[in-house]
């Protein structure tokens, strides 16, 4: 059941994601490249939370492939609390991808 939620919850998501991703990309040929500088690289805030979320997604990446190589070599056993911990991991890092991606959307569609 648990691992019937981490999936819908991936697609939903992934969904998410992909909307804004190419809304972005839509909008990014029309955009003026200095004024997009501008507002991305003098916002030390906007830089942070980039970096945190690339980080974090990262992360929750790299410690899922870990679990799922420390299980392919069986130093591991694969019980429901591993499984559930990998999926959850792998749901983290598509959702600081996601949170990403909308961070950008907000830049290049600012709030009026």
């Amino acid at each position: 059941m648990e691992k019937t939620i981490i999936t819908g919850a991936s697609v939903i998501f992934s969904l998410t994601g992909l909307y804004f991703v190419v809304r972005i990309w839509q909008k990014w040929k029309n955009t003026d490249i200095d004024v997009l500088k501008a507002r991305v690289f003098l916002n030390k805030k906007f830089l942070e939370k980039n970096w945190k979320y690339v980080f974090l997604s990262g992360a929750s990446l790299a410690a899922h492939q870990s679990i799922d190589f420390l299980l392919s070599i069986n130093y591991i056993t694969s019980t429901g609390w591993i499984d559930k911990l990998s999926g959850f991991l792998e749901l983290m890092a598509l959702v600081f991808l996601v949170i990403l991606a909308y961070g950008w959307f907000r830049v290049i569609y600012p709030q009026k």
